[in-house]
């Protein structure tokens, strides 16, 4: 009787009922109520929105079972010039510029904030707090502060520039063809540097000091610590910070929208503007949703670039 408990206990498990343990199933039952919410909040509305795109619907017809048309939304969107002109500001002065400057402003700032005055002074709370501010006010606040801020009759900025005898009249800054994505661009970079700067600053209070102390007994100076030490151990946090700051600013409508509303005429239009105004201006739901989707396909596409490139240069260096 003893030894047929012993062999019992010793004999190996059936693989399918040591699949479906306790163990293995238990981390996918504290995950499932996080994967149900996505599923119920993002990932239905994904599928009915490119649904949506394969059909002509209007604004007002919403609810009922529109007209098929497969792919004419997508071609009519594709091939109109506005969507290329579009895109192209999307690109460049929206995302690509902006993500650019909150890069190496945000990493100059924390370089800065970093620096052992504020260790020794104790004042690093102050400083992070400081920073936090622009991060803390709604983005609709901010886009109202600056259209006051940059009012051709009675903004700040105006008024400092002609006190200081630089103009002679106020500049409609915000309709103005050359100056308006300047304004844009300034907006968007106050209110979203923050995320940069706290991110790279605790990636920067993360790295051992071992490390500097080792490079300064090599006789490293300064600038060669920050740059053969100090950058490349950043290279996954920048990675990152480059990733979503990309999505999150190729996507954004609230400060075209709000400071310009994509003028002068369409001059700062840009892809989720124009999305915008066909579903809920033009109420052509179907064109709108071929925008979003075609969007989605290009950030896709960015993700699935930028994560080969990243990890094949992560892998070069093991």
């Amino acid at each position: 009787m003893t030894t047929t408990l012993a062999t019992a206990r010793t004999a190996p498990r059936d693989p399918l009922a040591r699949y479906w343990s306790r163990n293995r199933l238990e981390p996918y039952a504290l995950v499932l109520p996080a994967m149900a919410i996505l599923a119920i909040f993002f990932a239905g509305p994904a599928l009915y929105n490119i649904a949506l795109s394969f059909q002509q619907l209007s604004l007002f017809d919403l609810g009922r079972e529109g007209k098929w048309v497969g792919f004419d939304n997508f071609v009519e969107v594709l091939t109109d010039p506005a969507t290329g002109h579009a895109l192209f500001n999307t690109a460049l002065p929206l995302t690509i510029v902006t993500v650019a400057v909150r890069l190496a402003l945000g990493l100059g700032l924390a370089l800065l904030l970093n620096a052992s005055v504020f260790r020794r002074w104790k004042l690093g709370w102050l400083v992070r707090s400081l920073v936090l501010i622009p991060w803390v006010t709604p983005p609709v606040v901010a886009v109202a502060a600056w259209k006051w801020l940059l009012d051709a009759r009675y903004g700040v900025v105006n008024q400092l520039l002609v006190g200081l005898g630089i103009i002679q009249q106020g500049i409609p800054f915000l309709a103005k063809t050359n100056t308006v994505w300047g304004a844009v661009e300034t907006m968007l970079i106050w209110r979203e540097l923050p995320f940069v700067v706290i991110t790279f600053l605790a990636a920067l209070q993360s790295i051992p000091s071992d490390l500097r102390e080792a490079a300064r007994m090599d006789g490293a100076s300064e600038l060669q610590i920050q740059t053969r030490v100090v950058l490349p151990l950043l290279r996954p946090v920048t990675a990152v910070i480059v990733m979503l700051t990309t999505i999150w600013t190729f996507n954004n409508f609230v400060y075209v929208w709000l400071a310009t509303r994509g003028g002068p005429g369409d001059y700062t239009q840009v892809l989720a503007t124009q999305m915008y105004t066909a579903s809920f201006v033009d109420y052509r739901m179907g064109s709108g949703a071929a925008i979003g989707v075609v969007m989605s396909v290009i950030m896709f596409a960015f993700a699935l670039i930028y994560f080969l490139v990243v990890f094949r240069e992560r892998d070069g260096v093991r």
